[in-house]
């Protein structure tokens, strides 16, 4: 009978532990990179049914920035874009994950190459999406 106990016991604590690394580590870890010689400022990423648009801070030349995150399991079928206005005040959107549902996950890395006089930039993007 201890047997028993100790093993359902092991199971419990095994299952609340997977559980707890999901939350934790759930969502989309993303990078940006500057790679340009100029300081970003006013990215921010979008989503369907997001209830606020993410902000990016301001990103220093030849530095990086990491965010998470991790979109509600009801969100639906959604893409990921990042927002950004030239010089002109002209929105420009780039795709940086063509299409997720809840509960998908995976690494995004987002290099902003160059900036040209105009202020638009120019993207290299690489998706790794994981279904769960």
């Amino acid at each position: 009978m201890k047997k028993i106990l100790v093993v359902i016991t092991i199971m419990i604590i095994g299952l609340v532990g997977i559980k707890g690394y999901d939350l934790i580590h759930g969502g989309f870890e993303i990078k940006i990179k500057n790679q340009t010689n100029k300081e970003l400022s006013g990215l921010y990423l979008t989503y369907d049914n997001i209830k606020s648009d993410i902000k990016i801070p301001l990103i220093d030349l030849n530095k990086d920035y990491k965010l998470n995150v991790n979109p509600s399991k009801d969100i639906g079928e959604s893409s990921m874009k990042l927002h950004y206005k030239d010089n002109k005040g002209k929105l420009h959107k780039e795709t940086v994950i063509g299409y997720f549902e809840g509960g998908y996950s995976g690494d995004i890395l987002i290099k902003i190459k160059s900036i040209d006089a105009d202020g638009k930039l120019k993207f290299n993007i690489k998706e790794d999406i994981s279904l769960y």
